[in-house]
């Protein structure tokens, strides 16, 4: 049987048909279960596209942060004769999300695996910004202790001037206005910075300047997701 990788929304509220690939609603309608970080975000991703009556037939097995090597020989074994889906809370699955080591012990148990096309915010904002996009390097998160902070953005700016490389990094929403504070005062002036607020949403935003002009702007990002990415020249 198959394991799908099924593209997510990035942004909850944004069109489905302008973000899933048309043959979506076929694929899940013959699942017999869904893998996803919580079952809260299981129930809503298929109500979009099949009844409620048809969802409480699929089976939903959890995967997350908090799961352990033996909660991921369980769903092997749980979906080996079946056909599963595979979900992150948002936009791609195994992209900075838990699924990847699902999806390496399925082929190693001979589980045939396909993936959906869809949305990622980390190609969007590269595709956004306007940097070159040869070489680029994304990092997940970064430290959350401010000293590290910094250390690791003085480390990455001077990696990006000596390869030409475009710097990619995520982080908490809530965390976001103070990781800008920290480039701003950190980064060089002539570092082009690209930040990328709420993609895919009706209040999608991407600005990107060389720092010494983004000091001039007052930005504040209120808790929505957001990429920084940033190239040193």
């Amino acid at each position: 049987m198959t394991l799908v990788l099924l593209s997510n929304l990035i942004d909850e509220d944004s069109d489905i048909k302008e973000n899933f690939p048309p043959n979506i609603k076929n694929i899940i309608e013959n699942l017999d279960g869904l893998i996803a970080e919580s079952e809260k975000s299981a129930r809503r991703y298929l109500l979009k596209f099949i009844s409620r009556e048809e969802m409480q037939k699929i089976d939903i097995l959890l995967l997350n942060e908090h799961s352990k090597e033996k909660d991921i020989q369980f769903i092997i074994k749980a979906i080996k004769d079946k056909n599963f889906g595979l979900i992150s809370d948002a936009g791609l699955p195994c992209i900075a999300d838990p699924g990847s080591k699902l999806v390496y012990l399925a082929r190693e148990n001979n589980i045939e695996i396909k993936a959906t096309v869809g949305p990622s915010s980390i190609f969007l904002a590269l595709m956004l910004s306007g940097l070159d996009s040869q070489k680029f390097y994304f990092h997940g998160y970064l430290p959350k202790e401010e000293n590290f902070l910094v250390s690791k953005i003085q480390d990455l700016e001077k990696q990006s001037k000596e390869e030409n490389l475009v710097q990619i990094f995520i982080e908490a929403p809530y965390r976001s206005d103070k990781i800008l504070d920290i480039l701003k005062k950190t980064l060089n002036d002539e570092t082009i910075l690209s930040v990328n607020i709420s993609l895919t949403s009706k209040n999608e935003k991407t600005i990107t300047k060389k720092l010494k002009d983004f000091k001039k702007i007052d930005l504040k990002i209120l808790k929505n997701p957001t990429i920084f990415l940033f190239l040193a020249k």
